[in-house]
């Protein structure tokens, strides 16, 4: 049996069990947020364009069921390996290719994505496609503006899900401009679809961007650029490790060296790798001393760099095939965590919904009418609101439940309408206060807040914006946070004092 036939057959099974492994789970919070934003139809979001949001809608709409959105994770993966094989074979053969696409499904962060709906396989698949066809742009004798536009539209289409797959671009550009003189001027107008096309597909995301201050994308300010903290650092270099593990985490940036040390040679299959490996490399590594998560950029140069790193084992067979054996077993080992992890994210949250809906009728029957519900974080208002959205029916745009009022703007709910605020009505509600000509249709009602603090610790956003808070009922932990959640009933809404 050929390796393209062992590849299918591997792929095929994996995301079969992949995809019985979600049906089998209920959605984590991280997948519920992108719900509720796929029923929000935006350019973009806080956390990124609208790529994810876009698909998980599309595949959630017209009544189908709550399953197939999900299984667009397992079907990017399948995607996404397929498309490291085809990048892999233009570099070496068939048998390499192979060991290259069955390396990227044993790495922990590709194993968790094919569980869960997210950006990074889409973004992959999409970057893995665009290198392929900027390769066999820049090795083309003729007809290579063609190709030119192809990574330009793969490109455009990964940028759609993450903007982390526009800084590989770079690289590529480089590649262009630096090759023979005799298609300088073809590829220069290569350069310009290469770049144009992922610039028109980010047009409506940053003009979102640009109306929100570029708060989403800014994420601090400019002293936070070469600000680094060492507890930041070492957190982030051992979440890295966690999701490439420890054999393979340092053979990224070793196949970028080997590159390197290729291309000074003369070698265009090397200057390539190099190229498209330096901002991947770069900026993961930036991010990990930042104290970020530089992830997703390695794991999009991952492909080409774990490709080059065993050209150095190449002349030691014995050596090579324990090392090799050595990494892909210790990378099961971390996948076999990544995916309990994953599995574990979704676990308890249904329960935990039912009960609050309960305890929802129970004190409307009591008398406490128009109550609405608060969660402590977006994570705990997406993943409750997911599974109530059919049980309440929330105001237009509303979500199902409120992220706690805060000034910080963190997440999507951020620019949400919130339970805090005014609305414009033209008259004046308080005669001490004319300058205020706005209204508040949550004054004097009562609300549940679900939470993870004990009543010794809530907030005073909480606290100093009802009239009084009362300890109501305790829930089991949900999800990978082994905490008990906590009901608490909160009466009289008046908002929080100036």
């Amino acid at each position: 049996m050929n390796g393209l036939k062992t590849l299918l057959l591997f792929a095929v099974a994996v995301t079969l069990a992949r995809a019985a492994v979600i049906w089998f789970t209920d959605p984590s919070p991280r997948e519920a947020y992108y719900f509720l934003c796929s029923q929000r139809p935006a350019p973009a979001y806080f956390d990124g364009p609208g790529g994810t949001a876009f698909v998980t809608g599309l595949a959630s709409g017209n009544g189908r069921s709550d399953i197939v959105w999900r299984l667009t994770a397992p079907f990017w993966a399948l995607c996404a390996t397929f498309a490291c094989y085809g990048l892999a074979r233009q570099f070496a053969e068939a048998a390499r290719a192979v060991s290259v696409a069955l390396l990227l499904n044993a790495l922990p962060v590709f194993n968790s994505a094919a569980l869960r709906v997210g950006p990074e396989l889409p973004a992959l698949t999409f970057a893995l496609l665009g290198m392929l066809v900027a390769w066999r742009a820049s090795e083309a004798k003729s007809g290579n503006l063609i190709w030119w536009a192809g990574a330009g539209l793969s490109f455009g289409a990964a940028s759609l899900f993450s903007y982390a797959a526009v800084a590989i671009l770079p690289g590529i550009v480089c590649i262009a401009l630096c090759g023979p003189k005799r298609r300088r001027a073809l590829d220069l107008c290569g350069v310009c679809l290469l770049l144009g096309i992922p610039a028109l597909c980010l047009t409506l995301p940053l003009i979102w961007n640009a109306r929100q201050e570029w708060i989403p994308i800014a994420g601090g300010t400019f002293r936070t650029i070469w600000e680094f903290d060492l507890t930041s650092f070492l957190h982030s270099l051992s979440g890295s490790l966690l999701s490439f593990s420890p054999l393979l985490l340092p053979a990224i940036p070793l196949g970028w060296l080997l590159a390197l040390l290729d291309a000074r040679k003369g070698d265009a299959q090397a200057r390539f790798i190099f190229w498209c490996g330096l901002p991947g490399v770069l900026l993961g590594i930036y991010f990990v001393l930042r104290g970020g998560s530089g992830v997703l950029y390695f794991l999009l140069v991952a492909p080409l760099l774990l490709l080059k790193a065993m050209d150095l084992f190449a002349s030691r067979p014995r050596f090579a095939s324990g090392l090799g054996w050595s990494a892909v077993l210790l990378a099961l080992v971390f996948s076999s965590y990544a995916i309990l992890n994953a599995v574990r994210a979704g676990s308890g949250w249904r329960p935990a919904a039912s009960a609050l809906g309960r305890v929802f009728l129970e004190k409307s029957a009591e008398g406490q009418d128009d109550l609405f519900l608060i969660a402590e974080n977006a994570e705990l208002a997406s993943v409750l609101g997911y599974h109530l959205r059919n049980d309440f029916v929330s105001p237009a745009r509303h979500p199902t439940v409120y992220v706690r009022e805060s000034q910080d703007i963190s997440n999507q709910f951020g620019f949400w309408p919130s339970y805090a605020d005014f609305v414009e009505t033209g008259k004046v509600t308080d005669e001490y206060y004319t300058e205020q000509q706005a209204e508040n249709a949550f004054l004097g009602r009562s609300a549940l807040y679900i939470t993870r603090e004990p009543a010794a610790d809530l907030p005073q956003s909480i606290k100093a914006a009802f009239d009084s808070v009362i300890s109501f009922r305790e829930l089991p932990g949900a999800g990978d946070d082994p905490r008990p959640l906590y009901i608490d009933l909160c009466l009289i809404y008046q908002t929080l004092p100036l």
